[in-house]
């Protein structure tokens, strides 16, 4: 047997009967085995929309040899060692599922609840307002992605192994096969409150053990060696280990600055900030296709980038079909964020438009980590106090290009209130120019983008701080505790998230 890839232009609307017909009219056989590599959508004629299409095939009349795929390797190894992993997101869930396949006794603990519990403490939140930090979109079961548009997208080329394994266990936990291939692809939060739990049984089947409803609230030393965490909540009590993985994500301010206190080493770190955008998904599909509905295709996505000069601004976190959330991580916060489902067939399409920020330069000098964190729980709570609610300040897109002021709102997915208001008095000067450059230049791109409405403020695209990590990947001055996630500040989203909670399991492991 031979081997090939080959590339098929292919309607958006194609079956699996054509597909086969052009495989082999390609190869010239009708006896092959096939897999889909890649799939992107060519949008550039909106006369002739297709998919380009990378396909493996396998057959008698091909001579190329099979490519050997690289596997992720889980060494097993007899140990007694237990190990603390504190929180159940991606980058959390993944370390400690290596760990215990491996032969560790792994322990995760999450200040949330589970997917159940959270779903229905939040649609409490939505209806009254009523905020509970056992159910919110930030903590508890799978973390922030839980309730996200669940896009597995990564940008980093060293993870390939890392991530055709996540992949993999998505796929095998429920996920739609076609994430392996799609070039943006992503899973739903119906499919995520599927997905994470049947992960977490996963883990329990290995013999791993999970605390919902618990946070840390105590680290116990000696020397340069953790040897314990204080836990509150649901259970209490002193947790002990060998080794502990913080994967507490990037809204546990609590969590790092107990870090902080212990001694643990963060410096800033830039990450982005703006506010979320929203628009009638139908005037977004017709903007990037000249017609309201594609065949095969659910909904228009835009991923946008502009240089400000100085400065660039672009867009983050695209939810098409979605929904604008209120993803408070305490009840004195206000930040919004975006989801969606599966078939991404919601009246309205929103995204983040940030641009890069430092929090030095809000403070205007240097500043230490703790000082940064709380430079942005201040932004936040501004936010909150602009109403004392879950209610956010908005305007129109408009509005802000041409310097008008919005009376009045349109209808929104948002839950909670938008109240108009100038946005120009909620953000540094700088960074207010750098999006409104953005959106000028948004607008050339998409037609139909100044139509839309900036609401809220987005402050969670990355961690506003950074650990200091040496070779072996611990997090100084400990030599058992290890960072990882969007918490550490090295990494962002689903994917380089779990990524990096699996290098650090195998770190465990391999040194161990």
């Amino acid at each position: 047997m031979g081997y090939a890839e080959i590339t098929l232009k292919l309607p958006t609307d194609y079956s699996e009967d054509l597909l086969r017909k052009k495989i082999g009219e390609e190869i010239s056989s009708r006896n092959f085995t096939f897999r889909i590599l890649k799939r992107s959508l060519d949008a550039r004629n909106k006369r002739d929309i297709h998919f380009m299409t990378r396909i493996g095939v396998t057959s008698d009349n091909l001579s190329g040899n099979t490519p050997e795929i690289q596997k992720l390797e889980i060494i097993k190894k007899q140990t007694d060692k237990k190990v603390v992993v504190t929180g159940c997101g991606p980058a959390g869930i993944f370390a400690a599922l290596i760990l215990q396949k491996a032969g560790f006794h792994v322990t995760i603990i999450e200040k949330g609840a589970e997917v159940a519990k959270r779903n229905e403490k939040i649609t409490e939140f939505e209806k009254t307002g009523t905020f509970d930090s056992l159910g919110g979109y930030c903590f508890g079961e799978g973390g922030a992605g839980t309730f996200s548009d669940g896009k597995l997208t990564s940008r980093t080329k060293t993870i390939s192994v890392e991530k055709d394994f996540i992949f993999d266990t998505f796929i095998k936990a429920g996920a739609p096969s076609e994430i392996a291939f799609e070039t943006y692809p992503h899973v739903g939060s119906d499919n995520l409150k599927k997905i994470i739990p049947a992960i977490i049984s996963d883990f329990r089947n290995y013999g791993g053990k999970v605390i919902f409803e618990s946070e840390v609230t105590g680290i116990f030393k000696n020397g340069d060696r953790i040897t314990a965490v204080g836990i509150s909540g649901k259970e209490s009590g002193k947790i002990e280990g060998d080794f502990f993985i913080f994967a507490n994500g990037h809204s546990s301010f609590k969590l790092y600055k107990l870090l902080i206190s212990q001694g643990v080493l963060f410096s800033t770190k830039p990450f982005a900030i703006g506010f979320r955008v929203e628009h009638l998904q139908e005037e977004l599909n017709f903007s990037m296709w000249r017609r309201y509905s594609l065949p095969g295709v659910k909904a228009a996505e835009y991923h946008l980038t502009a240089d400000c000069n100085p400065g660039h601004a672009f867009t983050f976190c695209m939810c098409p079909g979605g929904k604008v959330v209120q993803s408070a991580p305490d009840e004195i916060s206000s930040v919004v964020n975006g989801m969606s489902n599966y078939a991404r067939n919601g009246k309205f399409a929103n995204s983040a438009v940030v641009t890069p920020f430092s929090l030095e330069e809000l403070a205007g000098k240097e500043i230490s980590a703790g000082k940064a964190l709380d430079l942005l729980e201040n932004m936040e709570h501004d936010f909150y106090n602009f109403r004392k609610s879950f209610d956010i300040p908005a305007t129109r897109i408009s509005s802000i290009i041409h310097e008008g002021k919005t009376a009045d709102l349109p209808e929104s997915s948002f839950s909670f209130g938008l109240v108009p208001a100038d946005l120009s008095e909620f953000f540094p000067k700088t960074v207010y120019e750098r999006l409104k450059a953005g959106l000028q230049i948004f607008s050339k791109k998409l037609d139909c983008f100044e139509n839309g409405t900036a609401m809220g403020l987005e402050s969670k695209t990355s961690a506003p701080i950074k650990c200091l990590r040496n070779q072996d990947l611990t997090a100084a001055p400990f030599t058992n505790l290890y960072i990882c996630g969007e918490g550490s500040g090295y990494s962002g989203g689903i994917v380089s998230s779990a990524a990096d909670g699996i290098k650090t399991a195998l770190k465990i492991v391999t040194d161990f």
